[in-house]
């Protein structure tokens, strides 16, 4: 089971349509219970597009269609980093480097989304944690260029991202 059967089952409240006559300017929207996705995407779009609007499902209100005020902004912002979270967690990064994952393109591709989604992932972090931050006895450390090194208080240093 891939991780997109594996969240549809998880959020099996939700009616997932897979549609392949969307617009091509949404990749996803909800509407109450009903998540509509667009199939003229990857697979990895996909997956980012279905968590950002599950993302939208456990914490946004009302229509976001138009993102016209500001606490409208703020609920779109919040749906994107809960799809972070979801998607790629720290301990899924931790795992990643202990596989010896180490290029952007891997670990995407390991944990099924794309290497964009990955680095606003990363970045979401980042902005949230700083630049320098433990987790789970683990240090996560940014540096230039958008690398990222993960310390493991018991084995040393980590691969370098």
């Amino acid at each position: 089971m891939n991780r997109l059967e594996k969240i549809i089952n998880e959020y099996s409240g939700l009616n997932f349509n897979f549609k392949n006559d969307m617009n091509d300017k949404h990749g996803a929207f909800i509407l109450d219970k009903d998540v509509y996705v667009n199939t003229n995407r990857s697979y990895e779009q996909i997956l980012c597009n279905v968590c950002e609007e599950i993302g939208h499902y456990e914490t946004s209100v009302g229509d976001l269609s138009v993102l016209d005020t500001i606490e409208k902004q703020q609920q779109e912002k919040r749906a994107r980093q809960y799809g972070y979270q979801y998607l790629v967690s720290l301990d899924e990064l931790v795992a990643c480097y202990k596989l010896g994952l180490t290029e952007y393109w891997e670990i995407a591709e390991f944990l099924e989304i794309t290497p964009q989604y990955l680095w606003e992932s990363i970045n979401y972090y980042k902005e949230a944690h700083g630049l320098i931050f433990d987790h789970k006895g683990c240090r996560f450390v940014f540096g230039i260029a958008d690398s990222l090194k993960i310390y493991f208080s018991n084995k040393g240093e980590a691969n370098e991202n």
